[in-house]
């Protein structure tokens, strides 16, 4: 999906934390990596997308914070709102019969070339930080990261020890068993966040909740890894990803995309990167 930002017309981009930290903090090397891979080129250039989540996740650390203000105030850039307002929209418009674009709805785009305050990055994370509702509302949502990530270990646990009482073999929850599951897991989290589909809902037209679904069941299923507050941000971030052209993650969330391409057809044209693609 590409966007018009000003009088200009770019692709997308998604950054995750890692990549952000990367960029702003070493701006003589990613940070210049990333701009002449990714910017340079006017009539291909790429708009950098961010979280609300990933905003908030650098906030406590001051530098780095003040960094990623100022260097995201200088290029037309993009943040996107919650996983419920993207989960919201993909539903709307789906009922409607409309397609999916990112709007004002689910992200707020910002550009050096215009002065009003909502299209300066600096600015508007500035005025969204004396917004203490606003910010409280989120970094409630943020500290359920961690108790999430508890409740997904348990769950793999659990699994685990069904299966050896049963004398079934552990590799038996595999991609083809979660396909035959995906429809129903789909429903049972929109529900979660309080939106409501018909059980007969044609999930190929919800690739943002596929692709969250997807992320997570690798994460819990597919690796004996920790799981971290951190993995499930980039869990919830991953559902803007069948709507941007071009990501750049860690390691283990890129073998995630490449995986999903084979059955998330919007995922099919998506460029995947890591941090080793911008470093200098």
């Amino acid at each position: 999906m590409r966007m018009l930002i000003g009088a200009n017309d770019y692709k997308l981009i998604l950054l995750d934390t890692n990549a952000i930290r990367e960029i702003v903090t070493n701006t003589n090397m990613s940070g210049k990596g990333f701009l002449e891979r990714f910017f340079a080129c006017s009539s291909d250039a790429y708009a950098p997308c961010f979280t609300i989540y990933n905003v908030i996740e650098l906030m406590p650390y001051q530098d780095i914070y003040e960094k990623f203000l100022e260097f995201f105030s200088t290029i037309p850039c993009l943040v996107v709102f919650t996983v419920k307002s993207i989960f919201q929209r993909e539903v709307e418009c789906y009922l409607e019969g409309k397609s999916f674009v990112i709007d004002g709805h689910i992200a707020n785009a910002f550009t050096p070339l215009v002065l009003k305050d909502n299209y300066n990055c600096k600015k508007f994370f500035e005025n969204m930080a004396k917004d203490t509702t606003l910010m409280e509302n989120i970094q409630n949502e943020v500290k359920t990261f961690s108790s999430k990530a508890t409740d997904w270990e348990n769950r793999r646990n659990r699994t685990e020890k069904m299966l050896k009482a049963q004398h079934l073999p552990l590799n038996m929850i595999n991609e083809k068993f979660y396909r035959t599951q995906e429809k129903d897991t789909i429903i049972k989290d929109l529900m979660n966040y309080g939106i409501s589909v018909p059980l007969g809902v044609e999930i190929l037209h919800l690739p943002a909740s596929r692709m969250m679904e997807f992320s997570q069941f690798v994460r819990i299923y597919q690796t004996r890894k920790h799981i971290k507050p951190n993995d499930v941000m980039d869990i919830q971030i991953s559902c803007i990803v069948p709507y941007v052209n071009a990501v750049i993650t860690e390691n283990f969330q890129a073998d995630v995309y490449k995986k999903a391409k084979h059955f998330i057809p919007q995922l099919e044209e998506l460029e995947i990167y890591t941090l080793k693609d911008i470093r200098q």
